[in-house]
């Protein structure tokens, strides 16, 4: 077993933004130094010394739409000794919704690559959120879905989906969108026969379906309960490891286990127009990137 500390934690990296994309560097640094800073986004004068050594991190959970630039650093997460596994986003959505992103043969290739050098179970791949319009009809998604499941399967066994929440700063982001592209709010009945069939490709490409924050669906055979941080998955991958941490949601219906963040909101470089972590790019997530510098202990200072 893994002689880990009593006050051992899962650290969420991150939620909030894309460290595997936009902040690698600096994660190493952190890693490196033993700690990170957090700010409480709720209260900026909160802040928190959280332990990265080994010893205090039972596992990392990266969230991550293109976490190349931290596979440079593949090596010396292994050789450290740190555990971890990426969620892992990847829609194909039109530009008008993912302003920026790797194209998605990278992405395929990219995972493909991953799970060969580690293996498929820490690739929690992530179809997320399932948005509707005219544009992108239930019809839309299951092409859509086909298309990546087909490309994907051997890369992950788990794939998480959940439907759009028209969070207030999202409705804002979203107001832009116009004619075919106006997002529609579907019906629980509509979410039900769309998931039906995404849960059917799902499984003829050996992938189990999970949903997110969406419980009604699970009365779907085969569509499970997601806990997007899940000590069952640490477990499956590191069975020295043996703790016990208690569920902590972080929104309603969240299945997820208790971590720690270290993160912050409104630095992503990703314009996702429905990203609930970013309130306005041009506004506040790019001047508060130019704002970063690896060196520092907190992501922004």
């Amino acid at each position: 077993m893994i002689d880990l500390s009593p006050n051992a934690k899962i650290i969420s990296a991150s939620r909030r933004t894309d460290i595997p994309a936009f902040y690698a560097t600096w994660m190493m640094n952190r890693l490196r130094a033993g700690f990170a800073e957090t700010v409480n986004p709720f209260n900026a004068r909160q802040v928190m010394r959280v332990s990265l050594r080994p010893q205090d991190v039972i596992a990392i959970v990266f969230w991550t739409r293109h976490p190349q630039p931290l596979l440079r650093h593949l090596d010396e997460l292994l050789d450290r000794g740190y555990r971890f596994y990426f969620q892992w986003t990847f829609n194909r959505f039109p530009r008008v919704l993912e302003q920026t992103g790797p194209a998605p043969e990278k992405v395929i290739d990219l995972m493909h690559q991953v799970a060969e050098r580690l293996s498929p179970g820490h690739i929690q791949w992530r179809y997320d959120p399932i948005i509707l319009s005219e544009a992108m009809s239930p019809q839309w998604h299951v092409e859509n879905f086909a298309f990546l499941a087909e490309r994907v399967k051997g890369a992950t066994r788990r794939c998480y989906v959940s439907f759009l929440d028209f969070y207030k700063k999202t409705r804002k982001n979203l107001e832009p969108l116009n004619g075919p592209f106006r997002v529609k709010e579907p019906t629980l009945q509509q979410q039900i026969d769309l998931m039906r069939k995404l849960q059917k490709i799902a499984q003829s490409n050996n992938i189990e379906l999970y949903a997110c924050c969406e419980d009604h669906l699970l009365e779907i055979p085969g569509v499970r309960k997601a806990r997007c941080v899940d000590v069952e998955v640490i477990h499956e991958l590191y069975p020295e490891v043996a703790v016990i941490r208690r569920k902590l949601a972080t929104r309603t219906q969240c299945g997820c286990y208790e971590s720690k963040d270290i993160g912050a909101y409104d630095s992503c470089l990703f314009r996702c127009i429905y990203c609930y972590a970013n309130a306005d790019f041009h506004k506040r997530s790019l001047p508060r990137y130019k704002k970063h510098q690896p060196v520092f202990s907190r992501l922004i200072p």
